[in-house]
Formats: C-alpha cells, sequence, structure tokens
C-alpha cells in the first residue's frame, strides 16, 4: 500500500498571488513516498482530489515519488491537518481503483458471462 516515508525530509515553500489577493496566498507542500508511483497512481491521485476539493498531486522524480499539497495560508490549524489527513488518505483510494479491473473490463466479462448463459 502506498504510504508516506515518514523518515524523509518534506518541503514546504510559499507561494504568493501576484495580485496581493493574500486569500490566494498558500503554501506548497511536498511530501515523499514510501515508494516509486506510476503515470496511473498519479493521474488517479489527481483526479480524487479534485473530487475532494483539494489542490493536491502527486510526482515521480528521479529522487523518488511525492505528493504536492496547496496549503492555503489562512485557514485554521485544524483545517489544515484535516486536509493534510484528506490528502494522505486518498493514497487507500487511488490503490484501490488501481486494484479493480478497468469498468470495461468489468463490463465486458459480464456481457461474456450473460451470452454463455444463453446456451443453456
Amino acid at each position: 500500500m502506498t504510504d508516506i516515508d515518514p523518515g524523509a525530509e518534506i518541503s514546504i515553500g510559499r507561494s504568493y498571488d501576484v495580485n496581493q489577493d493574500h486569500d490566494r496566498d498558500h503554501l506548497v507542500v511536498r511530501i515523499p513516498l514510501a515508494e516509486r508511483v506510476d503515470q496511473d497512481w498519479i493521474r488517479w491521485y489527481q483526479r480524487l482530489g479534485r473530487v475532494k476539493g483539494i489542490s493536491a498531486s502527486a510526482e515521480d522524480l528521479p529522487d523518488g515519488s511525492s505528493v504536492r499539497i496547496d496549503v492555503p495560508g489562512y485557514i485554521a490549524p485544524d483545517r489544515i491537518r484535516a486536509l493534510l489527513d484528506t490528502a494522505r488518505a486518498l493514497f487507500r483510494e487511488v490503490d484501490a481503483a488501481l486494484d479493480k479491473p478497468p469498468p470495461m473490463a468489468e463490463a465486458e466479462y459480464v456481457v461474456r458471462e450473460w451470452w454463455s448463459e444463453q446456451g443453456r
């Protein structure tokens, strides 16, 4: 199962809105993963992040894989923790999504199963 690498260092950067809209200022947090992820995992992570309403993405670089989470600078500490917990909880959802057969494969299986029952 994909998880963070608690022994690695996180990276925290700052991003400021050029129009001085401080509500758009945020931290850019990169959290290393314990194992490498592939492009399918990265796409699913970003997709599920959008569904959950968080700005989160993943990347696989030469030095390892990590997730990037944009943390608004104006929210309360408990909401920051909840945001980071949600971003980490997505790991399980992505892993589960990748373990399931693609929808078309499942649909094809059902059609073939139905067809095999028609001769009986």
